[in-house]
């Protein structure tokens, strides 16, 4: 049934790509109906004719679909940048950032609750509390985070309107998320898990691999080659942000762990490690143009205590 009453207008955007149909839209009907627009950006081959069989199945509410897809993968960034510009140019006030495989427990009660805050005590970028990658313990309705993923996340279109557009180049799809946080943590906009309201979502399917049986991502090489690249130009775009816990998150997480994994347990052992020196390097030597910004202006955390700053989500 579709939800009306909503005290604000907010724009979804998910991206696709070869998803198991039956999850996908079983996980789009749990949110979609709480929203005023979806954008679905699929980046899956024609063949697959997911537009039409996905519309059939969202009934009456596929009208407030806006379908994007050509046929190729565009990754993340462009259909980020494509939200931002839908929602500017028809004047939604907050945009949702989903992917295909997360689960809402209630997205209708998270909504209310981010309409809430955001009417009343002004910008923040919200997330829920990701089951499967949030880590740290609940101690408050609102905690402050470093980093946040993007599915779940609802940020305010004026801020996103205020930071830019991603560069796709450098973030196609990995460290996206987090240039955005770091971008709005500059800003002075907090970062706010509103602990009660849950999602489920895991990151890759690790494994255990090689005779040492350490767990693992296992991913391929253009994985690989793109999570070091994108992790290495966000550190230095952000270096002054980060702070110990970062940095050993990029250093001991991204890079040496990633190494070790690919010595001791993965398959494919040379491509990958030909992949990960070449992301490091082409990390190292891409030119970042930071845009100079005017101050904004955010008085969110001038009044309302969010409670500590919970641990980075993984």
């Amino acid at each position: 049934m579709i939800q009306q009453n909503n005290k604000s207008k907010m724009l979804g955007v998910v991206t696709l790509y070869n998803p198991k149909q039956e999850e996908a839209i079983a996980n789009i009907k749990k949110y979609l109906y709480n929203l005023d627009a979806l954008i679905i950006w699929d980046n899956s081959p024609l063949e697959k004719h997911l537009k039409a069989s996905i519309l059939n199945n969202l009934s009456e509410a596929k009208d407030r679909v806006v379908w994007k897809g050509d046929g190729k993968n565009h990754c993340i960034a462009p259909a980020i940048n494509y939200a931002l510009n839908y929602a500017i140019t028809n004047h939604y006030d907050l945009v949702l950032i989903m992917d295909e495989d997360s689960s809402w427990i209630d997205f209708r009660a998270y909504r209310k609750d981010v309409e809430e805050l955001f009417i009343s005590k002004g910008i923040a970028v919200f997330t829920p509390y990701v089951e499967g990658c949030d880590i740290f313990p609940i101690t408050n309705d609102y905690q402050k985070k470093k980093l946040f993923i993007n599915s779940g996340t609802i940020i305010p279109s004026a801020l996103l309107s205020h930071i830019g557009s991603i560069d796709e180049d450098a973030f196609p799809l990995d460290a996206l998320d987090h240039d955005i946080a770091l971008s709005v943590t500059a800003l002075g906009v907090p970062i706010v898990c509103l602990t009660k309201h849950k999602m489920i979502h895991s990151i890759g399917q690790p494994q255990r691999l090689g005779i040492f049986h350490l767990f693992t991502p296992n991913y391929n090489r253009f994985r690989t080659y793109n999570i070091t690249r994108s992790h290495t130009i966000c550190y230095r775009k952000h270096k002054p942000l980060f702070d110990k816990e970062l940095k050993k998150y990029y250093f001991y997480e991204i890079l040496f762990l990633k190494f070790v994994r690919i010595i001791l347990a993965e398959p494919d052992k040379y491509g990958r490690m030909k992949s990960f020196i070449k992301g490091l390097y082409d990390g190292i030597r891409y030119k970042i143009i930071k845009n100079e910004q005017e101050t904004f202006h955010c008085n969110s955390s001038s009044h309302l205590q969010w409670g500590r700053t919970s641990q980075r989500t993984d």
